[in-house]
């Protein structure tokens, strides 16, 4: 009898251990917040969308991030009364319009430096005109004879570089009748065409030139006639 008393005394203990163990854990978890208030609690709070949650190491916090407008924060919040225990920023991101803004201002700038690059360059090339592509005699006599005809009876020029000019006198027919035609040393294209007599034994042919091209710059027109008397006068 004695050990049967024993016995229901033990198995009475055991139960209400149990029994009070139960007790224990179930109200402690009770205090504890779920995740739905916990997500609940911090985008009340702070607005934006929650991407995560997770338990710290010690089972007593929500670690949530939390993405707003421009940056991702992690927030801590207390299980047991649901209080924010801290905020930190994780990552920053750049509004759609700031970052459309940054693209067309980038885009500005690279058309800017262009331009500049593209206008140097011609600035360089208008500088310092290549040799090759400066005119010949040679090609000077054969614009000449397709601008009036006839043969090629003096050459000659004046100025450099881009200031040069060629004077190419051509007898016309069988008889005195020329042209002096000036050409750009550059770019091929005939200034003027001055008429003139030429005498039959070419005298004083270097003289004839040097006055009909005077008397061409005197007066306008690309057809001149030259007058033979002018310089005499």
């Amino acid at each position: 009898m004695a050990k049967r008393s024993k016995f229901l005394i033990a198995l009475a203990g055991l139960i209400a251990g149990i029994v009070i163990g139960v007790l224990w854990v179930s109200l402690n978890q009770q205090d504890f917040i779920s995740e739905d208030e916990a997500r609940a609690v911090v985008t009340e709070r702070y607005g934006g969308s929650v991407e995560s949650v997770s338990l710290s190491d010690d089972d007593r916090y929500f670690v949530i991030n939390l993405k707003g407008k421009s940056a991702t924060h992690s927030v801590t919040v207390d299980r047991e009364d649901s209080s924010v225990q801290g905020i930190k920023t994780v990552a920053e991101h750049k509004e759609p319009a700031e970052e459309n803004k940054e693209k067309k201002q980038d885009k500005k700038d690279k058309e800017k430096a262009q331009t500049e690059q593209e206008k140097k360059d011609k600035e360089n090339s208008e500088e310092q005109p290549a040799e090759n592509t400066k005119l010949t005699v040679e090609d000077a006599v054969e614009i000449a004879a397709a601008e009036v005809g006839g043969t090629n009876v003096y050459s000659t020029w004046s100025g450099e570089g881009s200031a040069r000019e060629y004077y190419i006198l051509q007898l016309v027919d069988d008889d005195d009748e020329g042209a002096l035609i000036a050409i750009n040393g550059i770019t091929g294209n005939v200034n003027k065409v001055i008429w003139l007599e030429i005498d039959d034994d070419y005298s004083g042919i270097e003289q004839l030139v040097y006055e009909a091209s005077e008397y061409a710059n005197m007066h306008e027109g690309r057809y001149i006639e030259y007058d033979d008397d002018y310089f005499e006068d």
